[in-house]
């Protein structure tokens, strides 16, 4: 069955709210909000989901929560088509348990997108790609020269996801893109206690459900250590433009 679904009414949920230890060298500032091309990295992030019609944007905070208002404004101004809105975690949550908090805001399933990752995604494509089965969990996945320090997918027949690699492994591989469509059940399987959504529920829900993973040669950066931070500073404003990195 194909699903029907409309893009700006599909609720976005954008993770933001980790500390960023290995990052402490080069700023104090939450990973999301860390300056790539004179803006925050999140300013990226809000151009792709504009563009591809999205419009209810959630951002699920907790390090220094309080200061994202003050230094998104210059975004949401250049987005005044977006409405969003920051959810706050009292007390650290971990992306899983980060997520379990937004089932009031969802109806049949909700996207997800990591906050210091950005892919140049084909959105059109990767819907329609959800859309083929709107009850299964989609990832994004995207194809690196050297998985080792990101952890490999498993992909079974027909592109299904049915297992995670560890860190460490040689060679290319399919890596995880941060960027899924969750079905509303997967939400509600997540416990109510701290979680991590990658190395815990992700998996727990594979060893049951395979997923179906959208693989693509797109653009992909992440900016989760100082090396990777450098090399998107020089990469990224350009990638996100259309240009070549």
């Amino acid at each position: 069955m194909r699903g029907r679904f409309v893009v700006r009414e599909m609720p976005v949920f954008i993770l933001a709210g980790g500390r960023g230890e290995r990052l402490a060298g080069v700023s104090d500032l939450p990973k999301p909000l860390l300056e790539i091309g004179g803006r925050p990295f999140l300013g990226y992030l809000f151009d792709g989901l504009a563009r591809a019609g999205f419009r209810r944007i959630h951002l699920l905070t907790g390090h220094r929560a309080e200061i994202f208002p003050e230094r998104l404004a210059g975004e949401l101004e250049g987005h005044p088509e977006l409405e969003v809105e920051f959810l706050r975690e009292e007390r650290p949550l971990g992306t899983g348990g980060a997520l379990a908090r937004t089932l009031a805001r969802v109806d049949r399933f909700a996207v997800v997108l990591n906050g210091d990752s950005f892919c140049a995604l084909d959105w059109p494509a990767f819907l329609r790609f959800h859309a083929e089965q709107p009850e299964a969990l989609a990832l994004a996945a995207v194809s690196v020269a050297d998985a080792r320090d990101y952890g490999a997918l498993v992909l079974g027949e027909h592109g299904r996801l049915t297992g995670f690699r560890e860190k460490g492994g040689e060679g290319a591989g399919w890596v995880n893109a941060g960027i899924y469509v969750l079905p509303r059940s997967f939400l509600e399987a997540i416990p109510a206690r701290p979680a991590s959504l990658e190395h815990e529920i992700l998996p727990a829900w594979i060893a049951r459900e395979p997923g179906r993973v959208y693989c693509t040669q797109a653009y992909f950066c992440d900016i989760g250590t100082p090396e990777r931070w450098r090399k998107a500073c020089a990469e990224l404003p350009r990638a996100a433009a259309g240009g070549v990195a």
